[in-house]
């Protein structure tokens, strides 16, 4: 919504060029495609010019008539979109497209069927109370942040958990650590339950326990020096060791995830965005835990670093035989890298499969959105596509009635409290219950 007024004040007085910088980046794929064509029709109606910049190969095709392409500071490549996408010349421009993620490609990631579960998380709830008016002093009422999420993970395994911004996702990955406690629900990993160890004995856990956050400059201390952000978990989990051998196996660590050893003085604020999210990765990894947690770890990435953190994942998951949980809003990227696909919405799982039934035969009505909204690095198809738009916004989890967005027939039989239930259609293959789409589109 910032966003459409930010869009609004430019196009207020009709001028004759707009120049949006970067204006989807990190945004969710369903307000991406809203902001886009909020701009392609402001841009019809008031035949207005527009410069657009960005790392998105697959807006480029969306939305552009011609494309330049530039590095370290000049332009080294210009043509028509649809001459750049078929016929690129320079070789920085074949690596920007090279480098895109597209959810219209086969994956290759197949899953072991004979892999033991590590992880079940059982009904898990994140409920936050919130104070509305009314009365003297107010009353509160709950946000279901998670509301009775259950799933198992396997061993080696990356599962990819996808949704819109406020649907849950981050909330679910810090429950399942324990960084938020559960209001409800178990979480189990190798047989014992995470939502009863006390404080000492879940610490204890946290040693097979990482997660990797969205903003790394965040997340490390800019006092800290990179070596001794990565060395801070050998320093809790491995006492034992000298401040030597720490250093040695730093640096064994910064290497094997890229960072060279001459970097071990530096400072976050002296690193790229690309480089300290390397180092976010050596810390969660220093310990070799058997789970890690990406949390959006590559949504502000540009588009050639992103692939270099999603390949280095990969590698390392291969090395180190560790599981992945995967959160993120680009199901393009989730594709990339996940076995399984689970789909979040206000709290509650919508859809899981792997991750080419998901991406190729979705059922769910919000899966189908969410796929449709994806920009593919392709003019001649992308312009071709069909976008399923779902009307209204996203409700509030505040809302009793939000569950029922795609069971509007529930509400018709005044069974207003009724939570739609995950059915398997076929083997491995769940979806939430939901009426047919020409009834929802209707509703809403």
């Amino acid at each position: 919504m910032r966003q459409r007024v930010m869009i609004a004040m430019a196009m207020l007085c009709e001028p004759g060029l707009l120049i949006a910088d970067e204006p989807t980046t990190a945004l969710d794929v369903t307000v991406q495609a809203e902001v886009l064509d909020l701009i392609s029709v402001l841009q019809r109606e008031q035949g207005t010019a527009v410069a657009l910049i960005t790392h998105d190969m697959g807006v480029v095709a969306r939305m552009c008539d011609r494309v330049q392409v530039m590095r370290l500071g000049s332009f080294v490549e210009n043509g028509s979109v649809e001459t750049i996408f078929a016929r690129p010349a320079h070789a920085y421009t074949r690596q920007l497209l090279d480098a895109m993620p597209r959810i219209d490609t086969d994956s290759t990631r197949t899953l072991d069927g004979n892999a033991r579960v590590i992880m079940e998380a059982d009904d898990i709830c994140v409920h936050f109370p919130i104070k509305v008016a009314g009365g003297w002093f107010g009353r509160t009422r709950p946000l279901r942040a998670v509301n009775g999420v259950s799933f198992k993970l396997y061993e080696g395994e990356s599962l990819g958990i996808v949704g819109e911004s406020g649907c849950g996702k981050s909330t679910l990955a810090r429950a399942v650590l324990r960084l938020i406690e559960p209001t409800k629900g178990d979480v189990s990993w190798l047989g014992t339950n995470l939502t009863t160890l006390d404080r000492k004995a879940m610490i204890k856990a946290r040693k097979d326990l990482q997660i990797v956050f969205q903003d790394p400059l965040a997340s490390l201390d800019p006092r800290m020096t990179i070596a001794d952000s990565i060395a801070e978990p050998l320093q809790t989990f491995r006492p034992d060791l000298t401040r030597r051998e720490r250093r040695v196996v730093v640096e064994e660590m910064m290497e094997r995830v890229g960072l060279v050893p001459q970097m071990v003085n530096r400072y976050p604020h002296e690193l790229s965005g690309g480089q300290n999210q390397r180092v976010g990765i050596a810390r969660a990894m220093i310990n070799r835990p058997g789970l890690i947690i990406c949390d959006e770890a590559v949504s502000a990435l540009d588009v050639s670093i992103q692939a270099q953190i999603i390949a280095l994942l990969k590698e390392l998951q291969a090395e180190f035989g560790m599981s992945l949980l995967f959160i993120s809003h680009d199901l393009s990227v989730v594709r990339e890298i996940s076995d399984r696909i689970m789909v979040i919405y206000l709290g509650r799982i919508v859809e899981l499969a792997e991750s080419t039934v998901i991406c190729t035969r979705p059922q769910h009505p919000y899966t189908q959105a969410l796929i449709s909204a994806v920009p593919i690095p392709d003019p001649f198809i992308e312009r071709k596509r069909q976008r399923l738009q779902l009307p209204g916004e996203l409700p509030s989890p505040m809302d009793p009635k939000a569950a029922l967005r795609f069971l509007p027939s529930k509400l018709a039989e005044g069974e207003e409290s009724y939570v739609p239930q995950l059915q398997e259609v076929s083997v491995g293959h769940f979806v939430a219950e939901h009426d047919p789409l020409d009834l929802i589109l209707k509703s809403g």
